[in-house]
């Protein structure tokens, strides 16, 4: 469970006086100490006990920042209310003055930068971005300094594992800000759509080949227009259907029993069958494998074809 902006995890405490993170049970933080305290490196972890929050899990850093600093404004001071709530965001951010000093620096981009707030504050930020790919980005800074124009692009970094940020530059009062999202995961799904779509559209084009999915009851999900032809009716009544019962008597139990073992045991299966078609049954050839779905649940995936495969002269047999 999280805890929104506006929203109090617990009957002790107004909505707020909890900053946004995550609520956990103290027998789960027990439980999974390990979890949640990695999980506190980058928000705070409210911990319920008996209905009520009355503990949180911060980072030491955090912690520090809360309680070293004497000259810090009172704690409803909106100064000091930005302050932690910059700690707690994923967004590195970076904030710098009209001479391009650093002013301030989130915890998520200290812990990128590998560096503390007390050592480069008051730091001109070419002495903080010093890697040849950060290049770009002081120069973005600039031309933001001089024109007055935000700019927003994105940027592979490399070191460790190669990332990819969205990079967002723009005037905040008093000096200029950086945001910068890592969102390698995002053009990685991206790249995986556009795959899947260019496999499906390869698919679709082939004569005699129709594709669908059938979901964890053996109902099919989804189709190709491909199939609806084959199977010589409309979509609408294909969808919904058991995929067993597109098969005639002679095939129905061997795929039905195949479907269950690949939705069981993760199996996937190929096999000749009969297709049941609007003149009669027809032999195809039918293959399935395991799709596992966002929430967890399994699925497969079909292919039939009409026509069936054949050795290429000098290949192994079929």
């Amino acid at each position: 469970m999280r805890i929104p902006n506006g929203t109090s995890g617990g009957t002790d405490n107004k909505a707020d006086d909890l900053p946004p993170g995550q609520v956990v049970t103290a027998t789960a933080l027990i439980r999974h100490f390990a979890v949640h305290s990695r999980q506190a490196l980058t928000e705070p972890v409210h911990i319920l006990n008996h209905g009520h929050v009355g503990l949180t899990l911060i980072s030491t850093e955090s912690f520090l920042r809360l309680s070293g600093d004497r000259n810090r404004p009172d704690p409803d001071h909106p100064a000091a209310q930005l302050d932690v709530l910059l700690d707690m965001i994923p967004t590195q951010v970076i904030l710098a003055d009209q001479g391009l000093n650093l002013l301030r620096i989130n915890l998520a981009a200290r812990k990128r930068l590998e560096v503390s707030e007390q050592e480069v504050r008051g730091a001109p930020l070419s002495q903080l971005l010093t890697r040849p790919d950060h290049h770009f980005v002081l120069r973005a800074l600039e031309r933001v300094r001089d024109t007055g124009v935000p700019e927003e692009f994105e940027q592979s970094f490399t070191g460790g594992p190669p990332l990819v940020y969205r990079i967002q530059i723009s005037a905040f009062p008093g000096g200029f800000a950086i945001l910068a999202d890592e969102m390698t995961d995002r053009l990685s799904l991206r790249a995986q759509d556009a795959r899947i779509a260019a496999y499906e559209n390869l698919t679709d084009g082939l004569p005699g080949l129709a594709r669908g999915a059938f979901n964890v009851r053996g109902m099919v999900t989804d189709m190709s227009p491909a199939l609806a032809d084959l199977v010589g009716t409309d979509e609408s009544r294909i969808v919904g259907l058991r995929f067993a019962a597109l098969f005639d008597g002679s095939s129905r139990s061997a795929i039905s029993d195949a479907v269950e073992e690949l939705l069981t045991s993760g199996k996937p299966f190929g096999m000749a069958a009969g297709l049941v078609g609007s003149a009669g049954s027809g032999t195809v050839w039918v293959g399935a494998t395991p799709l596992l779905s966002a929430d967890g649940q399994a699925g497969g995936v079909f292919l039939i074809g009409t026509n069936p495969l054949c050795a290429l002269p000098g290949g192994a047999p079929q």
